[in-house]
């Protein structure tokens, strides 16, 4: 398990920290002293800031992390903003001298991947908005690195509306797919080549349940969704803390849904190694 992607790192400096967790591997410099991660109130993201972290504490590091957060769909999804604080509250309680700062900045609705779909080499507009913005967060805030937590598209699921630059296999990729260098700043995808199904095992087999049930994945909007809009039929009437139901129809309800189905299934394949 993750013997194509773990092996890329072999290219790495021998001094970089190579965590595994259950089979994959997490490289992390020692001599960061703060570094970003991208956390979206969404399971993957909350996951990898957990992981980080973990290693943090394990090795007795004194980086800090600082979490990014892309504020969006601010009119047809209004809770997301309250989610992502919720998310990042609870990592925050469970590492408070280790997470300092969330950073915040804004995806223009427009240029969300249902809306513009793929513009620039297979990349929607948030997608290009993501990347650009970490980039810029590394320089602007002295950050040493910024990881990003994009999985890869279950292998079952075909649906259009998917992204498609989330199917590249491992055997496809290199290391640029996971560790790359601009500026001297590092962006690190940990999970490029990790499926939902594996993410959700962690909650388990960590025993951070809290911390799952705390994210939320549905992109279900009010626009689209006559469930959401009967609780919320407009941006104007959300309250923090209302009670959203998810729409269960939206590829991220489909690939969560698959992930939790799949769970017995993939800790025993994990822990059979």
């Amino acid at each position: 398990m993750f013997e194509v992607s773990n092996s890329y790192y072999k290219e790495l400096d021998k001094n970089i920290i190579r965590e595994k967790f259950n089979h994959l591997i997490i490289c992390f410099d020692p001599t960061w002293k703060k570094i970003g991660v991208n956390l979206s109130g969404g399971a993957d993201s909350a996951l990898l800031t957990f992981f980080l972290c973990s290693i943090i504490k394990k090795h007795n590091l004194k980086t800090k992390v600082d979490v990014i957060t892309y504020q969006r769909c601010w009119e047809t999804r209004p809770w997301q903003g309250y989610v992502s604080i919720q998310v990042y509250n609870k990592l925050k309680n469970m590492f408070p001298d280790i997470i300092c700062d969330r950073l915040t900045t804004f995806i223009p609705p427009e240029l969300e991947h249902g809306v513009s779909g793929e513009i620039i080499n297979g990349r929607s507009g948030d997608q290009i908005i993501v990347g650009s913005f970490n980039n810029f967060a590394a320089w602007n805030y002295n950050l040493d690195a910024v990881f990003n937590a994009t999985s890869k598209n279950p292998s079952f699921n075909n649906r259009e509306d998917r992204m498609t630059n989330r199917d590249k296999d491992a055997v496809d990729g290199s290391l640029n797919d996971l560790w790359q260098t601009s500026r001297k700043k590092i962006q690190a995808y940990p999970f490029k080549f990790v499926q939902k199904d594996w993410i959700v095992a962690q909650y388990h087999l960590y025993k951070i349940p809290d911390l799952y049930y705390t994210t939320r994945s549905c992109e279900g909007d009010i626009t689209l969704n006559p469930k959401l809009k009967e609780v919320c039929g407009h941006y104007k009437d959300y309250k923090d803390g209302m009670d959203i139901p998810i729409c269960g129809e939206c590829w991220w309800c489909d690939e969560r849904d698959w992930a939790e189905r799949r769970m017995p299934e993939i800790v025993k394949e994990i822990q059979n190694g």
